[in-house]
């Protein structure tokens, strides 16, 4: 587990915890020593934990890391999501990654883009676009490993893809992210090159897919891009039986997002793509680091519709359902 000392700038998302501590020890008739015991027993984190930290954590006085918080909250059969997506203020915080406060905004050096409104679309297998759109996609990635010719692309194994797409005035692309439910066993074995592509999607298997895999996933603007990562991230969070969260990606500005996030970095390889060298990243990380993760946090409460329009000018309003 990632332990990244956090500060809360609001006092509303301290509260939210100390809420939800103070409840917890309430409801399973604990005091406050006896919760501190409990938690010495369950973790190490807690090791030199005392009922007076506890004391100040309910109150509100300081809060503990959002590591430590992931695993009090999961001690008692919950996670950080089930609690922080109720806190209108952390989820403002959300908003504000994938919109705009002010109207002197920085422009796009996008060519066709301005910071206009936006629309984002899921594309479902069955849209006459969805096998244009795909391949425009891994275009983008330029990941020779996703490279889909000389396959025959069966409905099955394209069902098993699941492509975002963000359209600007004119159709324009300016954003888009592909990522697809495997097992854990399927995606660390695709990232040490054992298996392909087809066999990561068209795996089958009676076991529940336990692992989020993001092949691609890109903006115009930090917004959009925050905006794509948030889909598959609230995706990964109402899905308890997803365990990990994986990427293996060959764009360079994704990479230095996810190593500022502090994603563990799993493999980095080298490629040959036409003769070039290019560098492919994996990432691979547990569900409790992601949630654990401020950042990936903030993005997985915004929640997605399948058809959404942005405006990056005018900010929606806080209880405006998106």
């Amino acid at each position: 587990m990632i332990c990244t000392p956090i500060s809360y700038p609001s006092k509303t998302s301290a509260q939210t915890f100390s809420n939800f501590l103070k409840h917890t020890r309430t409801e399973n008739q604990l005091s406050q020593e006896e919760l501190c015991c409990l938690l010495r027993q369950k973790s190490c984190l807690f090791d030199t934990l005392d009922a007076i930290t506890i004391s100040r954590w309910e109150r509100g006085v300081n809060i503990p890391s959002l590591a430590k918080q992931a695993e009090i909250v999961e001690i008692f059969g919950s996670e950080l999501f089930d609690i922080y997506r109720e806190d209108k203020t952390f989820i403002h915080e959300g908003l504000s990654l994938i919109n705009l406060f002010e109207s002197s905004i920085e422009r796009s050096e996008h060519p066709y883009y301005r910071n206009k409104p936006y629309r984002v679309e899921f594309i479902d297998s069955q849209d006459d676009n969805f096998m244009t759109l795909l391949q425009l996609s891994l275009v983008y990635e330029s990941n020779p490993r996703l490279s889909l010719t000389n396959r025959q692309l069966t409905q099955p194994f394209i069902c098993g893809l699941s492509l975002v797409v963000a359209f600007s005035f004119g159709e324009q692309i300016v954003g888009h992210s592909l990522f697809c439910r495997t097992q854990a066993k399927v995606a660390l074995e695709f990232m040490n090159d054992e298996v392909d592509l087809f066999e990561v999607i068209g795996h089958h298997s009676q076991s529940i897919p336990d692992t989020l895999m993001v092949f691609s996933s890109f903006g115009v603007t930090p917004h959009i891009e925050n905006y794509m990562m948030s889909v598959y991230l609230h995706k990964m969070a109402l899905s308890r039986s997803i365990k990990y969260l994986s990427f293996s990606i060959c764009d360079e500005a994704l990479k230095r997002k996810l190593t500022q996030f502090k994603l563990p970095l799993f493999k980095i390889r080298t490629l040959d793509n036409y003769h070039k060298p290019l560098k492919n990243y994996s990432f691979f990380a547990s569900r409790t680091e992601v949630m654990a993760n401020r950042n990936l946090l903030k993005l997985s409460v915004i929640p997605s519709a399948k058809s959404q329009t942005i405006d990056p000018i005018f900010f929606m309003q806080l209880g405006t359902s998106i």
